[in-house]
């Protein structure tokens, strides 16, 4: 394989109900790409958002279509404009001191890029970057949020793109799992850093200084049901995501008291219809 230095970047950003503040963290990096693809799953057109972005490509769905399918729309939209790396962004993240340039430069830097299929930046989630830091610059991973990644399309879509059905929680997670399986390696930078605002669910843990994310009732169904087809599908990810189910399970019924009733009836009907998915993927 021939080695592909990361040159020509398009981001690829999925909106959903955005506002001002989205435009605001576009304008941090957008100088640094060619194009800024913005992907928009909201029902009501906000092109107006767009005006202060020159490089901008806004693509409305004009319904949730979920982030797989937002994310495959755009990584499409980006090979036809002949990108070989898009940078995947979620409305919620924003780049910390260092540039997207010193990212990508660092990127190419890395030995093993002919088999790199994302590079990650660290996900700040919590203000302090710097307590997770590793003394390593680059790190293997086997899962890694997908926001601020950087990432192969020939890899994509030979992985078949981002899994659709998953629609939300998971998707990230698959199509790192996808990709190990195929013989790619993903890759964090460890000196980059990127805030990842994780909502207004987010809240400590009492007694411990672990977020934990409060979701909607429909959350928990995606969340237990992709969890347990991501179980059958991925072997060698049995034990962390047994471990995932569980925590979930604990948090839900310790600390979640709003709608929770409601939450675990959705929880354990995704468990239910996991497992009718890994019939189905069993008969095909």
């Amino acid at each position: 394989m021939e080695s592909k230095n990361i040159n020509k970047v398009i981001a690829v950003v999925v909106w959903y109900n955005p506002n001002e503040k989205m435009t605001s963290s576009i304008s941090l990096y957008n100088k640094d790409v060619e194009y800024v693809v913005i992907i928009d799953n909201s029902e009501n057109d906000n092109s107006h958002l767009t005006q202060a972005i020159p490089n901008a490509i806004y693509i409305p769905l004009y319904k949730n279509t979920g982030i797989a399918t937002a994310l495959n729309t755009g990584c499409e939209k980006a090979l036809s404009l002949g990108s070989e790396w898009v940078m995947t962004m979620d409305q919620d993240s924003e780049w910390n001191q260092q540039s997207v340039k010193e990212y990508i430069s660092i990127a190419n830097q890395y030995e093993a890029i002919d088999i790199t299929a994302i590079f990650s930046p660290f996900h700040d989630c919590d203000s302090h970057p710097e307590k997770h830091h590793k003394t390593g610059l680059y790190e293997e991973k086997k899962v890694i949020m997908c926001s601020g990644n950087l990432l192969r399309l020939d890899a994509w879509k030979n992985a078949g793109g981002f899994r659709e059905d998953f629609f939300i929680d998971s998707v990230d997670d698959e199509i790192c799992c996808h990709l190990r399986k195929m013989g790619w390696k993903i890759v964090r930078i460890n000196n980059i850093n990127l805030t990842h605002n994780l909502g207004n669910g987010a809240q400590y843990l009492p007694h411990t200084r672990k977020l934990y994310i409060s979701h909607s009732p429909w959350r928990y169904y995606y969340i237990a049901r992709n969890i347990r087809q991501m179980i059958y599908l991925y072997p060698d990810m049995r034990s962390y995501y047994r471990t995932e189910i569980l925590k979930y399970i604990k948090r839900l019924c310790l600390y979640d008291w709003n709608e929770k009733a409601d939450k675990l009836r959705e929880f354990i009907r995704g468990w239910k219809d996991g497992k009718k998915a890994i019939a189905a993927l069993q008969q095909a």
